[in-house]
C-alpha cells in the first residue's frame, strides 16, 4: 500500500550523486543545475542517492536499496567527469569489492558505478521512469551489455565531443554540433523536431548498442547521442548532452524534463492504486 502520510501531489525522483575525493576526504556531490531543472520543469521533488563503497556484497546491498527506491517515482542518472568502469556492470564477471583505486579524480568513480548499476537494476524491476544524462546514457547502454569507445578523440575526428577547457564553464555548455533525431521514436515525440543543436562534454561514447536499446539521436560522425529502452511501459530515455545547463533558455530541454516529470506523475498515480 502507498504511505498514507505522503503528499500525493508531487512525484519524488532519485538523483545519482558522484564521489569526489579531495585532500584525502571522500564526498558525495552533485551539480546544482540538475536539481534546478528537475524542480522547475519536471515539477518533481528530488532526493540524492549516495554512492556505494562495495563493503557489503551486491546482493545484500540491493535488498536495502530496493526498499529505498520503492518510495520513489523516477530515476535520474547524472553526468560526471569520470570514466565508467564496465566491469561493475558485467553480469557474469562483476567486480564489486572496494579497491584502493576506486576513486581517481577525473578518471575513475567506481562508487558511482556501483550506485548506477544498483539503481538501474531496481528501476528495471519496478518499471520506473528513467532519465539518463551524459554518463547516465553510457551507463544505460553498458547495463544492457553495450560497449563504449574509451576515448572518442582517438577514433572519431569529424566532431570534437569533449569540451574546450580554455572556455569559461558556462560557455562549455553551449551547443557545438547537431544531432539527427530518429523519426517515430520517444525523443521525436517529445521535442517534435528532426534535428537539434547540442552541447558536448564527453570523452567516452557508445561503440555498440546494448540489447533492447533504440537509438534516438545520432551525430554526423555516427555516434549515438540519445537512446531509449525498447518495449518499456514508461519513459526511459538517455541523452549524451546536458539539457539541464541552459534549460531556462531552451524550450526543447524544457520539453524533455516536462515529459519525464509527466511520466513520474503517472507512475505515482499507478503506485497509489496498487
Amino acid at each position: 500500500m502507498m504511505d498514507e502520510h505522503r503528499d500525493m501531489t508531487c512525484a519524488v525522483v532519485g538523483v545519482t550523486a558522484n564521489r569526489h575525493l579531495h585532500d584525502g576526504i571522500h564526498r558525495d556531490w552533485l551539480q546544482r543545475r540538475y536539481i534546478q531543472a528537475l524542480t522547475k520543469y519536471a515539477s518533481v521533488e528530488c532526493v540524492i542517492l549516495p554512492t556505494i563503497d562495495g563493503d557489503q556484497p551486491s546482493d545484500a546491498t540491493i535488498r536495502t536499496f530496493r526498499e529505498v527506491m520503492r518510495r520513489l517515482d523516477g530515476l535520474v542518472l547524472t553526468g560526471d567527469e569520470s570514466d565508467l568502469d564496465p566491469s561493475i556492470f558485467c553480469m557474469n564477471e562483476r567486480v564489486w569489492a572496494r579497491a584502493d583505486d576506486d576513486v581517481v579524480p577525473g578518471e575513475t568513480d567506481r562508487p558511482r558505478d556501483r550506485l548506477s548499476w544498483m539503481a538501474l537494476t531496481v528501476a528495471r524491476e519496478l518499471q520506473m521512469p528513467i532519465l539518463g544524462i551524459c554518463r547516465g546514457l553510457q551507463e544505460m547502454n553498458v547495463y544492457r551489455n553495450g560497449t563504449l569507445y574509451e576515448d572518442l578523440s582517438l577514433s572519431h575526428k569529424g566532431i570534437t565531443h569533449s569540451e574546450n577547457a580554455n572556455l569559461p564553464r558556462d560557455e562549455q555548455y553551449l551547443p557545438v554540433h547537431s544531432v539527427k533525431i530518429a523519426p517515430g521514436g520517444l525523443l521525436s515525440s517529445v521535442i517534435e523536431s528532426g534535428e537539434l543543436q547540442v552541447n558536448s562534454l564527453h570523452k567516452q561514447g557508445i561503440a555498440e548498442l546494448g540489447g533492447g536499446i533504440q537509438a534516438e539521436a545520432v551525430a554526423d560522425d555516427g555516434i549515438v547521442e540519445a537512446l531509449s529502452y525498447k518495449n518499456s511501459s514508461t519513459f526511459q530515455l538517455a541523452l549524451q548532452w546536458h539539457p539541464e545547463w541552459h534549460a531556462s533558455s531552451d524550450d526543447k530541454s524544457q520539453k524533455i524534463f516536462r515529459a519525464f516529470g509527466s511520466a513520474c506523475d503517472a507512475y505515482l498515480v499507478q503506485r497509489s492504486t496498487t
